[in-house]
């Protein structure tokens, strides 16, 4: 069975178990599903991924129709929209409006799978516990791959799911943000899941979400509510183990120079020791800094309407060159902040600044509000998302590994707005005969059994 087989065979089943599996695990299935992607690998193939984008998400909608309707809307979704008709209007000025309105689509997709996530997270279908079967379910699908399929992609050494090794990344620090701050989950579960998830990033090999990871990791230990002598210790733990390290940096560097070719976080440590800031070590640092010298070169070159309308959606391919390598030019402009900037122009980057700065404002009242932690991983996700955005794809990734990790996260802090009423809930657990008592509270009769964590 060939590669490509073997990836069309998982996505089959997959998204079959999305289809007709109990919400629950039709949940975890989509997941599992956002790791399967083709690329561009024909035109039936990104049917498939089309699929994964928009029509999966849609039915799960449908059949979550129970928990319709809300109380309150922020502006992140406002903004997003608004962003989103500003990004179909820019194709009107695109040189390839094709991909501008595919990349506008993605934009569609993702606000749709975002209501998924939200409204499923309004009932039991989706607690912090999910984390523990997309956790298992990740690591065997990458299993598969390096088994099965060693050679899918262009990154056969890294450790990855079929999808790419920076998406997969992008999703493994949501777990592990998820793993490390919900209360709902046992200690040794908790540890467990955050070693497996931070050694899993290791072998990817992604340089720019293993800071994430750290920063996350750094944030989640401030605004814990664990007492200040533990924060203490804790930091000057960190700061004897770097010493430690500094100490033994020649002996780290040759055990870190014997796994530079097989490891891209070794091989830029030991490049950035070395100080050879032109090594293959650094991967894509010099295409990235000279890609971001390019484009604020146009910038400074480009008339005032411009620099506020922009100069259109995927015209940032003109600068790459990518429509002429065959590429998307929506997936070769490696940073989000410029694609933005320069495509969309102030317009643009003020409606995208306010949908980071409300979706920022919501996890951080929702950590204010609730105890249990459902807000705090998307509060401690956000700087690793903010350093993502600079060397990601993410608008142009819907349903992709690289962006279901965020808006997962994004409906697990609802849960904290709601966490008064969920309480209620949480009270009455025996269960309850009479089928008119179970449609006043809103509880489907295949979940009425199963406990809010």
């Amino acid at each position: 069975m060939s590669a490509d087989q073997v990836v069309l065979v998982l996505y089959i089943f997959l998204a079959a178990a999305v289809v007709l599996l109990p919400l629950r695990w039709s949940l975890v299935a989509y997941l599992l599903l956002s790791t399967v992607d083709f690329g561009q690998r024909g035109e039936h193939i990104g049917l498939l991924n089309a699929a994964k984008a928009i029509i999966l998400p849609a039915y799960v909608l449908w059949r979550l129709r129970r928990y319709s309707g809300h109380k309150k809307i922020i502006l992140a979704p406002i903004a997003w929209m608004l962003l989103t008709f500003y990004a179909a209007v820019s194709a009107f000025w695109s040189f390839y409006p094709t991909s501008a309105l595919k990349l506008a689509g993605h934009m569609i997709a993702s606000l749709v799978i975002c209501c998924m996530f939200m409204r499923a997270s309004k009932g039991p279908e989706l607690q912090p516990a999910i984390v523990l079967p997309v956790t298992i379910g990740v690591i065997v699908i990458a299993g598969l791959r390096s088994i099965f399929a060693p050679h899918y992609g262009e990154e056969a050494v890294r450790f990855t799911t079929f999808s790419s090794a920076q998406s997969f990344a992008a999703l493994l620090v949501a777990l592990y943000c998820i793993a490390l701050c919900s209360k709902a989950l046992r200690p040794g579960v908790r540890i467990s899941l955050c070693t497996v998830v931070a050694a899993a990033l290791v072998f990817d090999g992604s340089r720019i979400w293993a800071l994430g990871l750290i920063t996350s990791t750094l944030l989640a230990l401030v605004v814990s509510d664990v007492g200040s002598w533990i924060k203490i210790c804790a930091l000057g733990l960190m700061v004897v183990v770097a010493a430690t390290l500094i100490g033994s940096t020649d002996m780290i560097i040759g055990f870190l120079s014997g796994h530079a070719q097989s490891n891209r976080i070794a091989a830029a440590i030991t490049a950035a020791y070395e100080g050879d800031m032109g090594s293959t070590g650094l991967g894509t640092f010099r295409f990235r800094r000279g890609l971001t010298s390019i484009v604020v070169d146009q910038l400074e070159k480009s008339s005032v309407g411009e620099l506020i309308v922009g100069h259109g959606t995927s015209n940032g391919g003109t600068i790459t060159g990518s429509p002429t390598k065959g590429l998307d030019p929506n997936r070769f402009f490696h940073n989000e902040w410029l694609r933005v900037t320069y495509e969309w122009g102030f317009i643009g980057l003020v409606l995208f600044v306010i949908f980071i700065a409300s979706t920022t404002m919501f996890a951080f009242r929702g950590f204010q509000k609730d105890s249990s932690g459902y807000a705090k991983p998307l509060l401690v996700y956000i700087p690793a998302f903010l350093l993502g955005l600079t060397g990601e794809n993410i608008i142009a990734g819907a349903g992709n590994a690289v962006s279901v990790g965020f808006l997962l996260l994004i409906a697990l802090a609802g849960i904290a707005h709601r966490q008064p009423r969920r309480n209620v809930f949480a009270q009455e657990r025996m269960p309850v005969r009479d089928s008119e008592a179970r449609r006043e509270r809103g509880l489907h009769q295949e979940n009425w059994a199963t406990p809010i964590v």
